[in-house]
């Protein structure tokens, strides 16, 4: 009993050093990413926080002990001290893999909150999925990698040598445990110990599947949590995702009572219930007759917060200030996704982001027409359609999926490099890891309107991505950092620096196009509409006021038409997202056309306007709320709209893929 009560004890020391080691990458997250002006306002919710994370790392190393604990309590039956010996060398190389692969975790979710701020959710399994190359030149360019992993050698022989100490160290003879020593007690007391170490709690729900709040602030909340946790939650999501388990009608409340939603989003018109999807089917109030080229330009992490220090001197704007200045800007308008899959499907198939799915063209419906979408209308209308991305149409196996919207040409990187002419630099310089430079994107589009056919392009651009390159023949606009923008930014300043250079630098390729697209005569029949996929640079910013919707704050431009734009009832503070964009383009190139959406027209005053975020946030005029979870009950009427409007998604969505289905 004593040869087994100090393995115990020793196993306890080595996990205490854990938990310590732990802490300390908590105190990091903490001092990097603050965004409080003052954190000692917090001191009390902070203490708290790092109380409950503690708890919280002490149901994964309790986790970790669970093996330790069965084996030692056979190993005591068995009565062979060699036996026990060998274990207790086996024991040093098991919780050192199990550290390392935990720190691995933890280290990777510091990484993981720079872009999304926010710990690993659902988002990081799509990294996999992203262009590995890249990703490894993105770490390379954007990050000390040699340095970070000679520091993450010394950590790993530290972590061992401490380990392999503390089971070398001589046993003391133990008389009992905490006073117990029948051996049936003893264990018992240990299991019990253990169990409750891995739940992490008394109450009903175990410490990892429910984490409370300890604070108002929402940065202190996301103090308590870790990187492992947070994985294991996201793979829970993912498994049952895979599983098909994923029913958002059933999460919000519907199930058995579809109709229910459908008349949360009509009210107060009655609801057609022999035909649900008649309800959210739309007819287009063109106000002239002339026809129109549409362009949907989507730019990469073209968030709207960074705007507001637009200056001379912090040139962030460059040549599309002057456009914003001259046309329609929507300022009050959230992404719908917190990642650019997220966006983009939202964009085209006018629904709002489902929380925690998957991309489209990674799931069962990757090969599902939705034929309610832009591409089919715009076909029907006699439209040439192309989808163009600047990067690999591999991505996300994004080409194939398009391919399955209707759209007549899907272009990536290489052939928009093929169709460039004037070719005067070697190949390599005009691409950068992600995909080509957004200025030969944007030569693309332009040249397409030269057809004689209407043109229907959705484009979607890569620049503004880590490692964040700006081609060698660039001539930079002025970015003088002043000591207001400074303390409005977290986590390391050179990295910040490299982030806003090619965020300029995307901007500005945007106005470049603009600039020689009103030159052109294409300026009196095109409409074009410029957004965002979501606001990654809100990873390294806090705000004064409203985080919530500066978080998730992009902008959505219009180029209208003179003549046309006289006809319209613009408001520009409306709030939306990006299921609302097509439904605005529908009602002012298509004529007399039904459509399916779930999304409204941005510039019909007769409507409510709602935007939707997959994190669960809604806005609505001056409101704006985030729901805690989808089987939250809550009085909110804007809450219960969007649960409504999830759900009505979701039946939308599962129609056309059931019928696909059977007439396969």
């Amino acid at each position: 009993m004593s040869l087994i009560l100090n393995s115990f004890k020793k196993l306890m020391y080595a996990h205490l050093f854990f938990l310590v080691i732990m802490s300390l990458f908590r105190a990091v997250f903490v001092w990097y990413y603050n965004p409080l002006e003052n954190i000692s306002e917090y001191t009390s919710d902070v203490i708290q926080a790092f109380i409950l994370g503690f708890r919280l790392d002490l149901t994964v190393v309790g986790y970790i002990q669970v093996i330790p604990t069965l084996l030692l309590i056979a190993l005591y039956y068995i009565k062979k001290e060699r036996l026990l010996q060998f274990f207790n060398q086996l024991f040093v190389l098991y919780l050192f893999v199990c550290y390392v692969a935990v720190s691995l975790f933890l280290t990777a979710d510091f990484g993981f909150y720079s872009y999304f701020k926010d710990h690993i959710n659902i988002i990081f399994f799509g990294l996999f999925d992203d262009d590995t190359h890249a990703l490894m030149i993105t770490f390379w360019q954007n990050y000390p990698v040699v340095l970070i992993l000679s520091l993450f050698v010394l950590y790993v022989v530290l972590i061992f040598a401490v380990v392999r100490k503390i089971f070398k160290s001589n046993n003391r003879i133990i008389q009992s445990f905490f006073g117990l020593k029948i051996s049936f007690l003893v264990f018992a007391s240990i299991f019990v110990l253990n169990f409750l170490a891995v739940r992490g709690t008394v109450g009903m729900y175990p410490l990892g599947k429910m984490i409370p709040n300890v604070s108002t602030n929402e940065f202190i909340n996301k103090i308590s949590h870790n990187g492992f946790r947070a994985f294991t939650t996201a793979y829970g999501i993912r498994k049952e995702y895979l599983k098909r388990k994923y029913d958002l009608i059933e999460a919000t409340g519907f199930h058995h009572n579809i109709e229910k939603a459908f008349e949360f989003y009509s009210a107060p018109q009655p609801i057609n219930k022999e035909n649900l999807l008649s309800n959210i089917t739309h007819t287009t109030q063109k106000v002239d007759d002339k026809e129109y080229n549409v362009i949907v330009i989507m730019v990469e992490s073209f968030g709207m917060p960074i705007l507001k220090y637009q200056s001379d001197e912090f040139n962030i704007l460059g040549r599309l200030k002057k456009h914003f200045d001259e046309d329609t800007l929507l300022t009050n308008f959230i992404s719908a996704g917190d990642g650019t899959i997220s966006s983009l499907q939202s964009l085209l198939l006018n629904i709002p982001q489902r929380p925690k799915s998957f991309a489209f063209s990674q799931s069962i419906y990757k090969q599902t027409s939705f034929t309610y979408s832009p591409a089919f209308l715009f076909n029907d209308a006699g439209y040439e359609s192309t989808f163009v991305y600047g990067g690999d149409l591999t991505w996300r196996n994004l080409g194939s999926f398009v391919k399955y919207q209707g759209y007549q040409n899907i272009e990536g990187k290489i052939n928009i490099y093929e169709h460039l002419t004037n070719k005067t630099k070697s190949k390599e310089e005009y691409f950068h890891p992600w995909g080509i430079f957004d200025e030969y994107l944007y030569e693309h589009i332009f040249n397409k309107l030269k057809s004689d056919k209407k043109q229907f392009i959705v484009a979607l651009s890569t620049n503004n991505h880590p490692p964040y390159n700006v081609p060698n023949d660039y001539e930079r606009k002025s970015l003088v950092f002043n000591e207001n923008i400074k303390h409005h930014l977290v986590g390391d300043f050179e990295l910040a620096q490299q982030r806003f250079a090619s965020y300029a630098y995307a901007v500005d390729q945007v106005g470049a196009f603009l600039d020689r697209f009103k030159a052109s005569p294409y300026k009196e029949n095109t409409i074009i509409a410029i957004t965002a996929d979501n606001n990654t640079i809100d990873g390294i910013m806090k705000y004064d006021d409203n985080e919530l919707l500066n978080s998730k704050n992009i902008p959505l431009y219009f180029y209208i038409p003179e003549s046309l734009k006289k006809k319209l009832q613009i408001n520009t503070e409306v709030a939306g997202s990006h299921k609302d964009i097509f439904p605005t383009l529908y009602n002012m190139a298509l004529d007399n056309q039904e459509y399916i959406s779930v999304g409204s027209n941005l510039f019909d005053a007769s409507k409510k306007h709602y935007g939707f975020n997959g994190s669960m946030i809604v806005n609505h005029e001056n409101q704006i709320e985030q729901l805690q979870s989808l089987e939250t009950q809550t009085k909110s009427e804007l809450l219960n709209f969007y649960k409504a409007n999830l759900a009505i998604t979701q039946y939308l969505i599962d129609t056309y893929h059931k019928e696909q289905k059977g007439s396969k």
